[in-house]
């Protein structure tokens, strides 16, 4: 009869967490399919697009602007005095060093202008999203809420899909443009 004490107990606890488990309510959504079909999102990707090509153009140019000058001081090497091959040497040094510079200002990973442009065009849209899924999360009274898109996710019913939903909500009263 002791042996049982212990098995009952065991089988008591595992009941109450199955049973509480089956109460639980999860969804999830896909952050990316979000990103890629809300109108706020797909403008300011168009827009960082435009930033971004806008800045490697100038990157080229610069680049093209060495190139150009290091090819006319080796063309010109033998016909160049001293004094003017070290100054064009200066030159092409200071055409290197301006690019390096226009490369950290503008695309440094670590705060370069265009990053800080993609946070400043991002961050209100990612919080629209999370004040979103928060609201359906709280209005429809999910326990928890999955980023498919994040890999946690290993498998999932489609009825459990909250991102329709959550597409639904943003574009409320949003006129999506041609």
């Amino acid at each position: 009869m002791k042996r049982f004490i212990p098995i009952f107990i065991i089988l008591v606890v595992f009941a109450s967490f199955s049973l509480s488990f089956a109460q639980l309510k999860i969804g999830y959504v896909d952050s990316q399919k979000i990103l890629a079909q809300y109108q706020e999102a797909i403008d300011a990707q168009n827009q960082l697009e435009q930033i971004r090509n806008q800045y490697q153009a100038e990157y080229e140019t610069k680049v093209r602007e060495y190139q150009q000058l290091a090819q006319e001081i080796e063309s010109q090497s033998l016909l160049l005095s001293e004094e003017k091959k070290k100054e064009k040497l200066r030159e092409l040094q200071d055409k290197a060093t301006e690019i390096d510079k226009y490369k950290y200002e503008k695309l440094n990973p670590e705060g370069g202008e265009f990053y800080r442009k993609n946070q400043e065009l991002f961050k209100p849209i990612i919080d629209k999203i999370n004040n979103v899924i928060n609201k359906v999360g709280t209005d429809e009274e999910y326990d928890l809420i999955l980023d498919a898109s994040s890999g946690a996710l290993l498998h999932a019913l489609p009825k459990y899909d909250l991102t329709s939903r959550i597409l639904d909500e943003l574009n409320k009263g949003v006129t999506v443009s041609p």
